[in-house]
């Protein structure tokens, strides 16, 4: 039998005992778009039962709540389990960064910044998005801060993620077809830039608010 041939960039990369995806591409994305949707979903759903929140600050806990899960959960994976490449068994997880890995291998090959990256999404921000949530349905006073925070951290550690990729050359590390760069590496990881952006502006505007109105009430 001939020896699996791995598809990740550069073709001659060395990856010892590296094995090919257990579970086909269309079920991966599938499974991982309808977790996505339930983490939505089911944030949809218990920020329906606080009824001072606007549309917006409900959409905006139904994101922490899934971008919260996915650092947790998937990139959790991906910093704790270096040899995820090597996975026979089909454990969701692994078959997720088997996929993601062709278009960027710097996962598989354990790059300084990017793992170090990874934990600190995973572990740090992680948790601070489920904060964020329960802070947004329980009206806290520090939860438009950690908003800011989080969400600053998100967009910059995606700066970088782009940054460190253009800096080294694209080609290094992803595969040319559309949905490796185009899909995976481009649209998905845009969305940590777009929509924490969003949200950055979004929590400036509460807090500045709520310090013009502190000014107006000592000058009354």
């Amino acid at each position: 039998m001939a020896a699996y041939v791995h598809p990740y960039y550069p073709l001659g990369l060395e990856l010892p005992g590296v094995q090919p995806l257990v579970m086909p591409f269309e079920k991966i994305l599938a499974v991982f778009f309808t977790a996505c949707g339930m983490a939505l979903a089911a944030g949809w759903y218990m920020t329906g039962r606080a009824k001072f929140l606007s549309t917006g600050e409900r959409s905006m806990a139904c994101w922490f709540l899934c971008s919260g899960l996915i650092h947790l959960f998937v990139e959790g994976t991906v910093v704790l389990n270096s040899k995820f490449y090597q996975d026979t068994s089909g454990n969701i997880l692994n078959e997720i960064w088997k996929e993601y890995s062709k278009a960027d291998s710097r996962y598989a090959t354990r790059d300084d910044f990017v793992i170090s990256m990874e934990a600190v999404t995973a572990f740090i921000e992680g948790p601070g998005c489920l904060l964020i949530v329960w802070g947004l349905l329980k009206a806290k006073p520090w939860r438009y801060t950690a908003v800011l925070l989080v969400s600053l951290g998100q967009f910059y550690g995606d700066v970088l993620y782009f940054g460190t990729c253009l800096h080294g050359g694209m080609s290094r590390h992803t595969r040319p077809e559309f949905i490796y760069f185009w899909f995976y590496f481009i649209i998905v990881n845009g969305v940590w830039l777009v929509v924490p952006m969003a949200c950055m502006i979004h929590a400036a505007k509460k807090i500045n608010n709520a310090i013009e109105g502190t000014g107006e009430k000592k000058h009354a």
